[in-house]
C-alpha cells in the first residue's frame, strides 16, 4: 500500500505541473489550478494523516476481544476465515481500480484522459485517507480473531484491529463509481450506460462479500466502506462539471407572433 501511495503522490505532482499549461477542452469537466490544489491537497493531507494514525495504532491484545460486543448482524462474519476469498478480494479490488483505463477506448475520454487522471488521483487519495482515518479511530477487531481454531501462538498486530471500515470495498466502490460517472458524463446517450452502472454497482458488492467470507470484515464494515467509496467516486467528477451553457432565454415562432420564455 505504501508503494501505491508514493505512486499516487508522484502522479498527482506530475499532473499538477501540466495543469497550469493545459487548455480546457470541450469535455464535461473544467479544472482550475486553485480548485485542484484544494481537492488534491485534501486528498494528500488525509492520506498522510491516515497513514500516520495507522502507524500509531496499538497492537491488538487478547483482552480486547469481546465477542459479546459484536451485534447479531455482524456476528455471522466470525464464522468465516476463507483464505481463498481473501485473495480473490485483492483481485476484484485491482480489477475495480483498472476500470477507468477502459475510458481509453473512447475518443472523447481518450483525448481528455489527462484531466480524468487528475480527478481519479484525487478520488483515490481522498478515499484512502478517509478510510485510514476511520480505521485508526474505530480500532475494531477483525472477525477472524474470534475464530475458535485460531492457534494460540498467533501474534496479533495493529492491522488486526482495522476492521471498520472495509478499505477494499471503499477502494473498489470509489474506482467503480468514478468510472461509471465519468462514462455517463462523456457519453450520456450511450446504450452501454446501464451495463456500466451495473458493473460499477456489482464490483464493490462482490469485493465486500469476499471480504466478509474471508473473515476480514463484518457486514456493517462493508456497507460503510461501500457508501464512503461510492460517494467520493461519484461526487468528485460532479464537482468538476462545467456550468450549464444553455441560454436562459428561448424563443419560438407562433401563429400570431413570437413566444419568448426566460428560465430563472
Amino acid at each position: 500500500m505504501n508503494t501505491i501511495r508514493k505512486c499516487s503522490f508522484m502522479l498527482l505532482a506530475l499532473l499538477f505541473c501540466y495543469l497550469s499549461s493545459w487548455g480546457q477542452s470541450s469535455g464535461p469537466y473544467y479544472l482550475s489550478f486553485k480548485k485542484e490544489i484544494v481537492y488534491g491537497g485534501a486528498g494528500a493531507a488525509t492520506t498522510l494523516l491516515g497513514n500516520y494514525l495507522r502507524s500509531k495504532t496499538p497492537d491488538l491484545m487478547r483482552s480486547d476481544l469481546e465477542l459479546e460486543g459484536i451485534n447479531f448482524i455482524d456476528r455471522v462474519a466470525t464464522n468465516f476465515s476463507s483464505e481463498k476469498a481473501d485473495r480473490l478480494s485483492d483481485k476484484t479490488l485491482l480489477a475495480s481500480a483498472g476500470l477507468p483505463l477502459l475510458l481509453l477506448a473512447g475518443r472523447d475520454t481518450r483525448n481528455d484522459f489527462g484531466k480524468i487522471a487528475i480527478l481519479f488521483t484525487e478520488t483515490m487519495l481522498l478515499n484512502q485517507g478517509l478510510t485510514d482515518i476511520i480505521k485508526s479511530t474505530s480500532l475494531r477487531p477483525r472477525p477472524y480473531v474470534f475464530d475458535e481454531n485460531l492457534p494460540p501462538s498467533t501474534i496479533l498486530r495493529s492491522n488486526d484491529r482495522a476492521s471498520f471500515l472495509s478499505g477494499h470495498t471503499s477502494g473498489s466502490a470509489a474506482a467503480s463509481f468514478f468510472f461509471a460517472r465519468v462514462f455517463s458524463d462523456y457519453y450520456p446517450d450511450s446504450k452501454l450506460r446501464p451495463y456500466v452502472w451495473g458493473l460499477a454497482i456489482g464490483m464493490p458488492a462482490i469485493t465486500g462479500y469476499l471480504r466478509v467470507r474471508g473473515g476480514q470484515h463484518y457486514p456493517t464494515d462493508v456497507v460503510a466502506g461501500y457508501l464512503l467509496g461510492a460517494s467520493i467516486g461519484y461526487f468528485i467528477p460532479v464537482l468538476h462539471r462545467k456550468p450549464s451553457q444553455k441560454s436562459k432565454l428561448s424563443w419560438s415562432p407562433t401563429g400570431n407572433g413570437l413566444y419568448l420564455n426566460y428560465r430563472f
